[in-house]
């Protein structure tokens, strides 16, 4: 067998193994993960579990969302997690709840239009220039508690982040809403498919009059308010704010909207693909839990998922 074949081979390999990973595929993935988890550890099924599961899902799920808006127009963004970060001591802190959210609203607005300009008008890599961000946003954060970033969450976000509408928790309602209205919007409005378009071919795009500019600051600015709600609603789930709260939500949601379709090159994308992809990570962060494994091991985990979609959808650069 020539190298050539070899190579071809590998990568029709590699394309199906990323088609059942990617979209409807996911969801044969989770259901994979369920039937094992009934399986190994059949108190994964108790309800207190179910419902923890789908909050911390939900929560994970918003970030997702607008990280996979982002990856559809061919960037990524690294501050969510920072973003809600400051957003949880800024709710923890600030005279009331309703103040420390608009603060935190105005922040992403920001947050979305510094990316954008050093992204669109500077050429600068989005991978670059939302780390920048990042070391802001943490800087900022400390300058604020003057250290100390700790405290109580509010209780209407308590209320909110751990309350349900009959058996479903109140916080996986929220994601369903946005994961519906967002799905129709890029599906059956013009300016959700110029979305795509400006993902896909940015150069055709612009040749079509689409504003391309005005895309990517859509998609970083929807991404860090959608990082705000998210850390609303963390903050609330906690009970209590620390400077670690909201760590790690960029590579999850990263590897959560890849699972669920996304890719690096642009216009492609779905977001009940990416609601897939987040009950996967979720799932099995509640597995690992149920079956006493140790903490570590959900690392791991995460760190071999996240190479398997990077392995999977990263750019062919033949």
């Amino acid at each position: 067998m020539t190298a050539l074949a070899l190579d071809t081979g590998i990568a029709r390999v590699r394309d199906r193994i990323g088609a059942v990973l990617s979209g409807k595929g996911i969801f044969i993935a989770l259901a994979v993960v369920l039937v094992v988890a009934a399986i190994v550890a059949p108190n994964f099924y108790a309800q207190v579990n179910v419902s923890n599961t789908l909050r911390r899902a939900s929560i994970l799920g918003l970030v997702t969302i607008g990280q996979l808006v982002v990856l559809m127009v061919r960037n990524v963004d690294l501050s969510v997690a920072a973003m809600i970060g400051i957003t949880a001591v800024l709710l923890s802190t600030a005279h009331t709840t309703a103040t420390g959210l608009v603060m935190a609203l105005l922040l992403a607005v920001v947050v979305g239009a510094a990316n954008t300009w050093l992204v669109v008008r500077r050429g600068v890599p989005a991978f670059v220039a939302t780390f920048g961000m990042v070391m802001v946003l943490q800087g900022g954060k400390l300058i604020w508690t003057q250290g100390s970033t700790s405290g109580e969450s509010p209780a209407a976000l308590v209320d909110l982040a751990r309350g349900s509408v009959g058996p479903v928790p109140t916080p996986f309602l929220l994601w369903l809403l946005v994961t519906i209205a967002l799905s129709v919007w890029i599906s059956s409005t013009r300016s959700g498919r110029n979305v795509v378009v400006a993902g896909a071919n940015p150069t055709m795009a612009r040749l079509s009059g689409i504003n391309v500019g005005k895309i990517q600051w859509l998609a970083f600015t929807g991404s860090a308010v959608l990082a705000v709600l998210a850390g609303a609603l963390l903050t609330g789930f906690s009970g209590y704010v620390d400077r670690s709260i909201g760590t790690g939500y960029e590579l999850d949601s990263i590897t959560a909207a890849l699972l669920g379709g996304a890719r690096f090159k642009g216009g492609e994308g779905s977001f009940v693909g990416a609601m897939g992809g987040v009950l996967v990570l979720a799932a099995l962060d509640t597995l690992i839990v149920v079956l006493g494994l140790r903490p570590e091991l959900q690392d791991v985990i995460k760190g071999v998922v996240l190479i398997l979609a990077l392995t999977l959808h990263w750019p062919d650069r033949r």
